[in-house]
């Protein structure tokens, strides 16, 4: 229906503007249309991906009745805006340690489901490091749940089909917790090698070679079918033995099978479909763990190495990526180390010292500037009205150093009211001078709205005698010259 109606608009353009949509002309004219588009979209900027997807659709079918061999609409000045990446959003934030616990559960499941636990009676019950435990039934019905307990007469023996089931160590039975540890495998799997999952469920199982490396083993020997050919993959040396294990786990549940993760159900009716993981939701929702997907997984892998070794190229080396699309594609963002970066760099930029003026201080290598007055106190780093004067001296966009300011300036004015200038006196009071600096700095506050409310606060509090603890002690000292 979309391409009918955007269809209709462009025969309705070319009516309007007097062009003729024939064999010959109907490229020139789509493309004339594409430029009225793009000027449209300069007064209106929303609907440039609107233009866009208009001219994809009606040069898609313009590319099929012509048979081109390349899209008409590159030719035009249409272009699709991508979408800006919004860091920040909460899906973006790797949390490590929600990571952490989720593959500590993961491997409880595991470590748990032996063959022995597999085969054994049921319930099979799977306790867990953090003090809890889940009970499986392989799809039975718990026997607290049932009339009579299911128990059958004067002899109070089970149901004989229910007795049948329980005995019953098949895949055919027992095929809901043999899966629970398959998806579990198969997430610590993706962790530790970031293999992809489609490329995951496409492995063979045979025997694995190991190549120690510096991190842990190279494993070879491994078949993808879709490529025909050897895969290879790096591991962990913590890993080995856990992923020995399990690889003797599955030679004795599936024998016959040739996938390294032979996970299948009675419902999945297409080969190779990628699982959804419901058996490690269900166990991890009853665990309150939250879940993590085979994707977020890859993604934290790669930004683990990221930040661990603070070098791109050699963590896309690692990740089996160009440098580019590690970056583009794959690097999320670590917050905690954007604060520290910015804190470092702030610290070498404009390290805040605490002077003895108002304000802060970015380095101890005083210096005075340029417009500086005659008369005026030098900087010195020991002289509070010096640092009024200096070029490293900072104001801070706050309350409290604008009251600080008129503070200070009352100190001042109580100061110069203290002089008693002689006849043979031309020039300024330093204090005076002091004064007019520390207004100009009270005028440029009051100038801007945002800060406006902090002089007024700070005159008010002033006129009721209340000086900044910094000033305070000062004016009282001050006043009693008086």
């Amino acid at each position: 229906m979309a391409i009918f109606q955007t269809t209709r608009s462009f025969f309705k353009w070319a009516d309007l503007h007097s062009k003729t949509l024939d064999l010959p002309n109907i490229e020139q004219a789509f493309l004339d249309w594409c430029d009225w588009n793009f000027d449209a979209t300069r007064t209106k900027p929303t609907a440039a991906q609107t233009a866009f997807s208009n001219a994809a659709r009606v040069g898609a079918l313009i590319d099929e009745a012509l048979d081109r061999t390349s899209t008409i609409i590159s030719l035009s000045r249409l272009r699709k805006k991508k979408k800006p990446k919004e860091w920040g959003r909460e899906s973006d934030k790797i949390d490590f340690s929600k990571l952490f616990i989720m593959g500590e559960a993961l491997i409880d499941i595991c470590e748990s489901l032996s063959i022995d636990a597999v085969q054994g009676p049921l319930p099979i019950e799977i306790s867990y490091r953090c003090g809890k435990t889940t009970t499986h039934w392989c799809g039975l019905i718990p026997t607290d749940k049932l009339k009579w307990n299911g128990l059958l007469g004067e002899n109070k023996k089970p149901l004989p089909r229910r007795e049948r089931r329980i005995n019953d160590v098949s895949w055919n039975s027992r095929h809901s917790i043999m899966n629970l540890r398959l998806e579990a495998e198969i997430l610590i799997f993706i962790a530790q090698t970031q293999i992809n999952l489609t490329q995951a469920l496409e492995l063979k199982a045979s025997k694995v070679k190991y190549q120690s490396n510096t991190t842990g083993y190279k494993v070879t020997n491994l078949h993808k079918a879709r490529r025909g050919g050897e895969v290879s993959f790096d591991i962990y040396s913590e890993y080995r033995p856990h992923f020995d294990r399990y690889l003797k786990w599955r030679d004795q549940l599936f024998p016959d099978d040739e996938l390294l993760f032979p996970l299948k159900s009675h419902t999945t009716k297409t080969p190779g479909t990628c699982p959804v993981f419901r058996a490690v939701r269900n166990v991890l929702s009853e665990l309150d763990i939250s879940y993590v997907n085979p994707r977020t997984l890859r993604l934290s892998k790669v930004n683990w190495l990221l930040r661990k070794t603070r070098d791109p190229a050699l963590t896309a080396e690692m990740a089996q990526h160009t440098e580019t699309t590690l970056l583009q594609s794959y690097e999320r963002p670590n917050h905690q180390a954007a604060l520290s970066e910015l804190t470092r760099y702030h610290q070498a930029q404009e390290a805040a010292l605490v002077p003895p003026g108002p304000g802060m201080c970015v380095t101890r290598e005083p210096l005075h500037i340029d417009t500086i007055l005659k008369g005026a106190p030098k900087p010195d780093c020991a002289n509070p009205a010096g640092c009024l004067f200096c070029v490293h001296q900072r104001d801070i966009a706050e309350l409290d150093h604008v009251w600080s300011l008129f503070s200070y300036r009352y100190l001042k004015s109580v100061e110069l009211a203290t002089h008693r200038p002689t006849a043979t006196e031309s020039d300024s009071h330093p204090a005076k001078i002091v004064v007019d600096a520390v207004t100009a700095k009270i005028a440029a506050f009051s100038n801007i709205d945002a800060f406006k409310a902090w002089t007024i606060e700070s005159a008010i509090r002033i006129e009721e005698g209340k000086f900044h603890p910094k000033w305070d002690g000062f004016i009282k000292l001050m006043e009693l010259r008086l």
